[in-house]
């Protein structure tokens, strides 16, 4: 297969807007292996990453967090085994047309006969909804509670958790989004905008013991969820949907035994690694993928219009995926 002499990849302007410029193509070398981009999503993460990157006159920061691609090269002496032409899961640097990466970091498609734009979301959303469902298991947690649940991770959320058998309390903001998750197989769902949410909250929290919660909003909301739940629970905050702050949390609240901390999918990445068992990881995420971590997508851009699918991504980010055809 013949490769090109350059590649672009997207790198931020002084301004922190994605551009695309062109970079040399470099061959695999020891245990390296050389993917061809095909697909890319776009998640809130990567955009703050970007806005705060460096000007684009390098290919060092790699940016892209998820795709998938196909093998076009590789190196002497893999960890891993590849062969050209197999397709494969790739992460960090994948909003580039070629990756080079180590063949430990590149995972094979589990599915023989699923496109390649529906398996690009495999790590975001679904390393952070595993990292819950452990978190739960291990703390026997028998109910959680999930704000901004009308997400797509609040929706796989939904599905995981059936899984597990654990009930989910849905938070949302719209009355719309109620019968959407309730016909996904979410328990309850209340919408916060409601007067009575907070009552309802506590009086749901109480009845199915759900000592544990996640909330992606932050900001003086974080409270809200924390003061429903029983004595003794914990509520962990995995997104910044109001900032990047966690306002007005009771003393009170401490002193009912109840915990307040942070859920970092890096976090539970590394733990794995730790015990050596990051391929069993990512094997789980990937059996999934068809089924409870199937991501919904929106609309698909070509490479070339990453400023559009941007100002989508900006304007729908929770109808569902943007994904770039990088290739």
């Amino acid at each position: 297969m013949s490769l090109p002499e350059t590649y672009k990849a997207i790198q931020p302007d002084e301004k922190g807007q994605p551009i695309l410029k062109e970079f040399p193509l470099q061959k695999p070398s020891t245990d390296q292996v050389l993917v061809r981009v095909e697909y890319a999503t776009l998640s809130p993460v990567e955009i703050h990453f970007l806005a705060l990157g460096t000007p684009a006159n390098t290919p060092n920061s790699r940016y892209g967090f998820e795709g998938s691609g196909i093998v076009v090269a590789v190196g002497d002496n893999l960890k891993r085994s590849f062969k050209v032409g197999d397709r494969v899961h790739v992460g960090d640097g994948s909003w580039s047309q070629y990756l080079l990466a180590k063949s430990e970091d590149v995972y094979p498609v589990l599915q023989k006969d699923i496109p390649l734009e529906d398996v690009c979301a495999h790590y975001v959303n679904p390393v952070t909804v595993h990292h819950m469902g452990a978190v739960a298991e291990k703390g026997g947690h028998k109910a959680v509670i999930v704000t901004a649940a009308g997400s797509l991770l609040g929706r796989m959320a939904i599905k995981y958790f059936s899984l597990k058998g654990i009930k989910i309390i849905c938070v949302v903001r719209r009355n719309e989004h109620i019968k959407e998750l309730k016909e996904e197989g979410a328990d309850y769902v209340l919408n916060s905008q409601a007067p009575d949410f907070e009552d309802k909250l506590k009086e749901l929290a109480e009845k199915e013991n759900a000592t544990l919660s996640f909330d992606a909003v932050a900001g003086d909301f974080t409270n809200k969820i924390l003061a429903s739940q029983p004595p003794g629970s914990t509520c962990l905050v995995y997104g910044l949907l109001s900032g990047h702050t966690v306002n007005g949390i009771s003393i009170m609240e401490l002193f009912k035994k109840k915990r307040l901390g942070g859920l970092l999918a890096t976090e539970h990445i590394a733990d794995y690694e730790k015990q050596g068992q990051k391929q069993k990881l990512f094997t789980e995420l990937h059996e999934l993928l068809p089924t409870a971590f199937k991501s919904r997508i929106h609309k698909i851009f070509k490479f070339e219009d990453i400023q559009d699918a941007f100002a989508e991504f900006k304007a729908t980010s929770s109808v569902g995926k943007i994904v770039l055809k990088v290739n």
